[in-house]
């Protein structure tokens, strides 16, 4: 995939009719306003307590082409919607799918749809900002989830307790909670 426009309209059809409703495809990946697709692949585990995930890309296909082989749009609900980016009428919007281990990350201009990236293990998404040149998202796994804003697919995670305070996280609490 290319660098993505923050500034690019919604133009491939299906995608701009599913947005409207808040629907995305039922895939792990990143979906473009123009209607392309990067299929991503997750795991994910605990270690010491903490969770931890990998996400990869698997292949570039189109919407199209995962619809022929009966893709289905499932309804998000969303919980934060940023203002604008300086510079852009681009913000950030984030929320979960249907089932409670599923989130998403999204950037939206006037125009509708720029991209989104969903994912079945990362539990939902409560708080999302861009800061500088990337969209920052924290899951209910108090994993924070860093997205390139032009290149979504190359993600970043930091896992911490509380991402908001000032200052490095202390060490995570042991599972028993004592020292």
């Amino acid at each position: 995939m290319v660098n993505i426009d923050l500034d690019a309209p919604c133009s491939h059809p299906l995608v701009r009719e599913n947005w409207k409703s808040f629907r995305l495809p039922h895939f792990c990946g990143v979906l473009t306003g123009d209607g392309t697709v990067l299929v991503l692949e997750e795991r994910s585990h605990y270690v010491e307590g903490n969770y931890r995930c990998r996400v990869w890309p698997v292949c570039e296909t189109t919407i199209d082409s995962l619809c022929e082989y009966g893709m289905e749009f499932i309804e998000m609900s969303e919980y934060v919607r940023q203002p604008p980016s300086p510079g852009t009428s681009a913000r950030a919007v984030c929320g979960e799918g249907p089932m409670g281990n599923e989130g998403f990350v999204a950037v939206v201009n006037d125009h509708g749809l720029v991209w989104a990236i969903y994912f079945s293990l990362s539990n939902p998404f409560y708080e999302v900002n861009i800061v500088g040149d990337y969209v920052e998202a924290m899951s209910t796994h108090e994993v924070l989830w860093r997205f390139p804003i032009h290149r979504p697919w190359e993600i970043d995670f930091t896992s911490t307790v509380d991402w908001r305070q000032p200052g490095p996280a202390g060490p995570p609490p042991s599972p028993e909670g004592s020292t």
